[in-house]
């Protein structure tokens, strides 16, 4: 398969996440990806940026970029945004054996994004975040004669 690459930008609002699955959902059919591992990518994405607009914008209003892309067979998704620096391996896991009643509400973001992904890497830019997500082997066989 030949290189791919696909990128979106949004307004990081809740409002947005639609367009952002959508776009997700459209390239992983555009790029061939494996039936199995698109919800896997279309979940870490909406996790990714939605966190990107609860936390490092705070609802404040900025824009977010989707990157789109394989290498080999493999998926890169990459979100770019231009809030303040923060680092995704610095949030402890969430305790998955305490009562849901004793657990708080919210926080598994991170963790889902860390188990649907086979690699995640953070990089400030000083002029933002750069979060990149891999999918390993998510794209399918080529069926074309």
């Amino acid at each position: 398969m030949g290189e791919f690459r696909r990128e979106i930008v949004v307004e990081a609002t809740m409002a947005e996440l639609p367009h952002v699955f959508e776009f997700v959902e459209t390239t992983c059919r555009e790029a061939r990806v494996r039936e199995d591992a698109q919800f896997d990518l279309q979940l870490a994405v909406e996790e990714a940026c939605a966190n990107v607009i609860e936390h490092a914008y705070e609802a404040k209003g900025g824009t977010l970029s989707i990157i789109f892309a394989t290498r080999n067979l493999d998926v890169v998704l990459t979100v770019v945004d231009q809030g303040p620096p923060f680092d995704p391996n610095s949030i402890t896991a969430p305790d998955l054996s305490a009562p849901l009643e004793e657990r708080r509400i919210g926080g598994l973001g991170i963790h889902l994004m860390k188990r649907l992904m086979d690699e995640i890497s953070y990089t400030p830019t000083g002029q933002g975040n750069v979060v990149r997500m891999v999918k390993h082997n998510a794209i399918g066989e080529d069926t074309d004669a």
